[in-house]
């Protein structure tokens, strides 16, 4: 309720404020000055001010029911994302292990397998939708996912995700030793 009274008086008080007249006033030293108060002692110029453009909002486009039923359809899977790791996350892993989770909806059907693609090349498939992948390369990493099914067909595809793989490396340079004076 107190919202709702909020709004309609931020809406008065901006239209009032729109409606206001505006004066330019020329000092003497030659500054500019525009005020909503015209000064007695000097006269003043009033400022025709141009209504404010707008542009109506437009609504996102949802997909009809009869698109998102085709949709799901043509692949059986209303949802295939991957949900971790997160896009342009960064992991830190010394071991080089990496978990990734994938949501797929409706569950995996008989004969599809899930397959990885790690920076343009495959790396394995099976029907878990858990899976962790072990002794990679620090840096950053692209990964995407595929469901395939017995024809070795392309049935769904996930959304890409960009990580960097943080790791310790064993080349790091000595430190210097502390100068004592």
């Amino acid at each position: 309720m107190k919202s709702l009274i909020l709004a309609i008086c931020l809406a008065v008080a901006c239209g009032a404020v729109q409606a206001q007249k505006i004066f330019r006033v020329v000092q003497p030293d030659g500054t500019v000055e525009f005020t909503d108060v015209p000064p007695s002692n000097r006269p003043a110029e009033e400022i025709q001010v141009r209504p404010m453009n707008t542009t109506p909002a437009v609504a996102p486009a949802r997909a009809t029911s009869t698109q998102a039923a085709g949709a799901q359809g043509e692949t059986g899977y209303s949802e295939f994302r991957i949900t971790r790791p997160a896009d342009d996350e960064g992991i830190r892993s010394n071991a080089g292990s990496v978990d990734v989770d994938l949501k797929l909806a409706p569950a995996l059907r008989a004969g599809d397998k899930i397959h990885l693609i790690l920076d343009g090349q495959s790396v394995g498939g099976g029907r878990s939708t858990a899976i962790t992948l072990t002794d990679m390369d620090r840096g950053t990493h692209s990964i995407q996912a595929v469901v395939k099914n017995s024809d070795g067909k392309v049935v769904a595809r996930s959304n890409s995700v960009t990580f960097t793989l943080q790791r310790t490396s064993i080349n790091q340079p000595q430190r210097p030793r502390p100068q004592t004076n």
